[in-house]
């Protein structure tokens, strides 16, 4: 079975609404099945802090955050990374899902593949991440990220891929 998925960056408030609508199912689907880890604080994600932190990393000159929606018949996931050409070119991947009934069939393998040359046209050197459960382990494991050893402040280890 053939799959295409196309990728658009979030630039409006109309795209904002849209990526806030489906982190608000993620963020309840994430606290359900975190397992890595310390303790996750639910409510803080929903919280006006949260957002408007947020939409500064995502307007800033700087290293903004990108916001990718994933779409298919609709929009279907979301990628949230940010590069930091101050630090070496990492670029640190904040959070990737894909709803459920689009799970291990392709499609999020292939929009984290494009995602990846976004990733690398625009000059990173490499991408972290941390992953939340043994499913995304696998799944970033799959793609090529390997352990570096060390951990952040919520007791998660850190995942690299070099481009």
């Amino acid at each position: 079975m053939s799959h295409s998925v196309n990728l658009s960056l979030v630039q409006s408030k109309s795209d904002m609404l849209k990526f806030w609508d489906l982190f608000n199912t993620y963020i309840n689907e994430l606290s359900r099945n975190i397992s890595i880890g310390d303790e996750f604080d639910r409510e803080y994600f929903y919280s006006d802090e949260y957002r408007d932190a947020v939409e500064q990393l995502r307007t800033r000159a700087v290293n903004p955050l990108r916001i990718y929606l994933i779409e298919t018949s609709g929009i279907v996931g979301f990628c949230m990374y940010v590069t930091y050409f101050d630090e070496q070119g990492k670029c640190f991947l904040m959070e990737y899902y894909m709803e459920p009934e689009y799970r291990n069939l392709g499609f999020g393998k292939l929009a984290y593949l494009q995602i990846e040359q976004y990733i690398k046209k625009e000059g990173a050197a490499f991408i972290e991440l941390t992953p939340t459960n043994e499913a995304n382990l696998r799944f970033w494991s799959g793609l090529g990220f390997e352990i570096t050893g060390e951990m952040d402040e919520d007791h998660k280890y850190f995942y690299r891929k070099n481009l």
